[in-house]
């Protein structure tokens, strides 16, 4: 019973710390949403217009490991974007002779997934585990020339996250066990994501 009560007071605590620095973010990411698939669903159709069946079918065979989306999910978020203005979506025939729906962004859609692909995700591991892969895959599909800025500037957004980190351990009394706990948990799963981030991109990665 008290390793429960333990292990619920710290995952709490990390929620507050989170909430702590969304309010500190850095400019150059995105205001905190959870993550979603509408802003990749958007970025792939900067490519060129698609039917949820073509969506899907890029969803499941490159990113099927990063988001876990059923084929009604898929359709669900799509009549989301389409309520929202961000979309818009034609009836045509296909080959079959059956009707599919073509998907094109809107303006307001073109710009949402154009600032969202190159704007670096904030430093927190759960969303870049999700968004991270999503956007190197789309920017080497769509803009490649700009890869290797997108990989700097969310590299530093890692290292600045990383030293916010240290500094708030560093103000946190030594008595204080359990904030201490807390924080240096974050500290480290934020060490490693540096350290895989900086070993993946080894090849490409030029910043300091």
């Amino acid at each position: 019973m008290t390793i429960v009560i333990l292990f619920d007071f710290t995952a709490k605590f990390i929620i507050l710390i989170e909430s702590v620095f969304m309010k500190n973010t850095t400019p150059t990411t995105i205001p905190y949403r959870s993550p979603s698939p509408e802003n990749v669903l958007l970025a792939l159709l900067l490519e060129t217009p698609r039917d949820g069946y073509q969506l899907n079918q890029i969803l499941r065979r490159e990113l099927g490991h990063v988001w876990h989306l059923s084929q009604s999910q898929l359709y669900a978020t799509l009549r989301r974007l389409e309520a929202r203005g961000w979309v818009n979506g034609e009836e045509q025939e296909s080959r079959r002779g059956l009707p599919r729906r073509i998907f094109t962004l809107s303006e307001v859609g073109r710009q949402q997934a154009l600032r969202w692909l190159m704007t670096p995700s904030r430093c927190a591991v759960q969303i870049i585990r999700l968004e991270l892969p999503s956007r190197v895959f789309l920017i080497q599909r769509l803009f490649p020339a700009q890869l290797q800025d997108f990989l700097d500037r969310q590299h530093k957004v890692i290292q600045e996250g990383l030293h916010r980190l240290r500094a708030q351990l560093e103000r946190i009394p030594i008595d204080q066990t359990y904030n201490r706990m807390a924080v240096e948990m974050r500290l480290h799963q934020t060490q490693a994501l540096l350290d895989w981030f900086e070993k993946t991109f080894n090849s490409i990665f030029k910043g300091g």
